[in-house]
């Protein structure tokens, strides 16, 4: 041990350095936490994109709507998660890329379905209405994925 009042004090500015030094490690620590973080949440979100192939054999917007199980209508989701703000002849040109075949009348009649469903929503402010996603599934979809709007978590 060391002995007498320089001893004391050599004591004292090695306690003094020693809490310096685990100041400066706390605080290294502290900045390393943010980007863990954002690692960990983007793990997160690539196992559940995952369990989504997993559980639906693909990742599709659809997912978000578990009810949707008539094709057309589905057909007409994923068009207007591609390609937002479609009208009714744009809409029945993306169903028929992808079936094959489609009429004015059907995707009308699907999306007024959809429309009561909370699926879709016309913007009708101009002579053609154009269809979107709703703010409900879009939210729903997002949350899924793990993206959060806002900064908003669930």
């Amino acid at each position: 041990m060391a002995g007498g009042p320089d001893g004391d004090e050599d004591l004292k500015e090695e306690v003094r350095k020693l809490g310096a030094r685990i100041g400066e490690l706390e605080s290294l620590l502290g900045q390393l936490r943010e980007p863990f973080g954002r690692l960990q949440d983007i793990s997160r979100n690539y196992f559940r994109l995952i369990e989504l192939y997993m559980r639906f054999g693909e990742v599709s917007p659809e997912a978000a709507i578990p009810g949707l199980k008539d094709p057309i209508s589905r057909d007409i989701v994923n068009a207007l998660f591609q390609h937002g703000g479609q009208n009714i002849s744009e809409l029945t040109e993306a169903v028929r890329l992808r079936r094959g075949s489609a009429s004015r009348r059907i995707v009308r009649a699907k999306l007024a379905e959809l429309e009561a469903k909370d699926i879709v929503r016309g913007d009708g402010r101009r002579k053609t209405v154009e269809y979107h996603v709703s703010d409900d599934v879009v939210r729903k979809w997002s949350e899924m994925l793990g993206f959060f709007k806002g900064g908003d978590r669930p």
